[in-house]
């Protein structure tokens, strides 16, 4: 009897040893696979309808950790200036609230948490675990070596500087509103703060040396204003996008000390800027009505200058938009040129004649910069013209699901870079690096990727 008892004990015991062996092989797949590295797509894409999901097969992982894409009707064609995409994937396991990729396509991203964290060759690593809580905003500087935080009450909001270069953590003493890094090659950083009752200033300081006094470049009787700085001398100031109330969007100019309205007392008025001073074109979109859906503009309009407006019969918002200076496709042109050769001949008396030559002279190829503008443009038209925009989108009682589009501003011509319908992708804080684009999807807050053939 015993002998059966301690057979049924050993057999128990390799059990549960065998069990054991099982479930830690499983853990150890289901971590390598978060890591963004080896043969498998890293973290999840969400499937039709889901706000998440499993993605699909294995593929071959490029430097920036995204597997070949053999998705989007569009990515056939190269003649003309057309795109091909050539890689699509998830690029972080972790939701992410601001990123910055180098020329060597190395991430960094600021979690939700406060948390900082590198992407470099497809595998993730901490650069530094400090949290935060109640973020509001977060954004790098120019060349993504620091971040600046702000959090707490969004009326009194504090704010921390992160230095890549040291690790650390720095506070900025000034009671800063709506922190912005300077659009070139500086670490100022401008922001607005109170100046008095119903008055806000528009301010820099240094954030390599924060014991250097701000600057204040402009103090105006206003309240309750959000500041973009998207070229050197060119400050944008916004009320609220909402159907709450009216609002405007202001154009300062630092350098000519001139403010120019861009939207004046329109409902929902929300805008996306281009950084390039030549081309400064601003991305518009109002809401006509409080009451009707559907009676909305989107628009291209100069911050300055004289370049045309131009309305864009898309419907989709400037948050799901990023602008990136390009170069037309380079045409090679053969137009027959006039030449004039000299020809001498030697006889007894010396005489020189000269005849003409017509043969085709190829010109230089020649470009001319524009301005090429992404978006993520819902696949339900209808379904997104008929909410209460921007209000709706922007308090999360709407997501999307985008196809991803480039636009020529230049010539209006349009091209969809991606649009699998077996994928839900909200298009958020798109940027462009590397010959690549980038956005958070609104789903599940991780960062994605499309990469283009070159």
């Amino acid at each position: 009897m015993k002998r059966y008892i301690y057979i049924i004990i050993g057999i128990v015991v390799v059990a549960v040893v065998a069990i054991l062996v099982l479930l830690a092989i499983k853990d150890r797949t289901a971590n390598s696979s978060l890591t963004i590295s080896g043969a498998t797509t890293t973290g999840s894409l969400p499937a039709t309808g889901a706000q998440g999901g499993a993605a699909s097969g294995s593929s071959t992982i490029s430097t920036l950790g995204l597997p070949q894409t053999t998705t989007g009707s569009s990515s056939g064609a190269t003649s003309g200036g057309q795109v091909v995409v050539q890689e699509f994937g998830v690029l972080s396991d972790t939701p992410v609230l601001d990123y910055f990729i180098d020329p060597k396509n190395v991430i960094t991203a600021i979690e939700p948490t406060g948390q900082v964290i590198g992407i470099s060759g497809g595998t993730a690593n901490i650069i530094n675990s400090s949290t935060i809580d109640g973020i509001i905003s977060a954004s790098f500087s120019y060349d993504g070596k620091k971040i600046v935080v702000s959090y707490g009450d969004p009326t009194i909001p504090k704010t921390q500087i992160f230095d890549a270069t040291t690790n650390t953590w720095t506070s900025l003493q000034q009671n800063a509103l709506s922190p912005q890094w300077s659009p070139i090659n500086s670490y100022l950083l401008s922001y607005l703060a109170p100046a008095g009752a119903g008055k806000l200033a528009i301010k820099t300081i240094n954030a390599a040396n924060l014991k250097a006094a701000p600057s204040t470049l402009l103090t105006l009787n206003a309240n309750d204003l959000t500041l973009k700085w998207p070229t050197q001398s060119e400050f944008i100031l916004s009320d609220k996008p909402t159907l709450q109330s009216v609002g405007s969007i202001l154009a300062f100019n630092s350098t000519a000390g001139t403010i120019t309205p861009l939207v004046y007392e329109a409902l929902g008025a929300e805008g996306l800027w281009s950084n390039n001073a030549a081309i400064p074109y601003g991305l518009i979109f109002t809401n006509n009505s409080s009451i009707s859906a559907g009676n909305t503009t989107l628009q291209l309009q100069a911050l300055s200058g004289s370049l045309p407006t131009r309305p864009l019969a898309l419907s989709t918002l400037p948050s799901k938009c990023t602008f990136n200076t390009e170069l037309m496709p380079i045409a090679t042109s053969t137009i027959a040129t006039t030449t004039s050769t000299a020809t001498s001949t030697t006889t007894s008396t010396a005489t020189s004649t000269a005849k003409k030559s017509t043969s085709p002279k190829t010109n230089a190829p020649t470009s001319t910069p524009y301005l090429a503008l992404y978006c993520g443009i819902p696949r339900s038209s209808s379904g997104f013209s008929s909410a209460r925009l921007p209000d709706d989108y922007n308090t999360m009682a709407l997501f999307t699901s985008d196809d991803v589009y480039k636009i020529n501003t230049a010539t209006g011509a349009e091209q969809v870079l991606w649009d699998d319908a077996g994928q839900n992708m909200d298009v958020s804080d798109m940027k462009f690096f590397n010959n690549a684009l980038f956005f958070i999807n609104r789903y599940d807050n991780k960062l994605y990727g499309l990469t283009f053939a070159n």
